[in-house]
């Protein structure tokens, strides 16, 4: 008969096993409960875009998503001693044939913007220095775009 006690674990072990069992499962779903969603996507013509980043959770919920959109911008002022996010940023994006398909305020140092394939220019303008770039953006691709800006004199 005691052959047979040797395979019983003992009630404390059990217990303890469905208590971390349980807890990694209650953490795990508390976390996707809190997941942090992304801005409102807005829309301007043909154009669709999201626009922030304050906080740690909502730039890593947009950053999650930028491979899904065709163009992310990040604004940052350089500074000491690194460079520093920044947001209130105009933005103004023109087609081929310099029609405006975008322009608009950034509320955050992030903005995903949705455009069908094509060229085009982007001008962005923070404390009266504006920035331009020519952007090409393809069909099932996405371009990152750093923007930073001078020191602050």
């Amino acid at each position: 008969m005691k052959s047979g006690l040797k395979n019983i674990i003992p009630l404390s072990v059990v217990l303890i096993r469905i208590f971390i069992f349980s807890a990694a499962f209650s953490t795990s779903s508390l976390a996707q409960e809190e997941t942090t969603p992304l801005p409102q996507v807005q829309s301007q013509g043909q154009a669709e875009f999201i626009t922030g980043g304050v906080g740690k959770d909502e730039s890593e919920a947009i950053a999650q998503a930028a491979g899904t959109w065709p163009l992310m911008l990040e604004l940052s002022q350089s500074a000491a001693p690194r460079a520093e996010f920044i947001s209130d940023v105009q933005i103004t994006i023109k087609d081929k044939s310099g029609n405006t398909v975008l322009d608009m305020r950034s509320e955050g140092p992030y903005v995903l913007v949705k455009l069908p394939a094509g060229k085009y220019s982007l001008d962005a303008t923070y404390e009266s220095k504006t920035l331009h770039r020519n952007v090409s953006l393809q069909k099932g691709r996405s371009v990152r775009l750093s923007l930073m800006w001078p020191a602050a004199e």
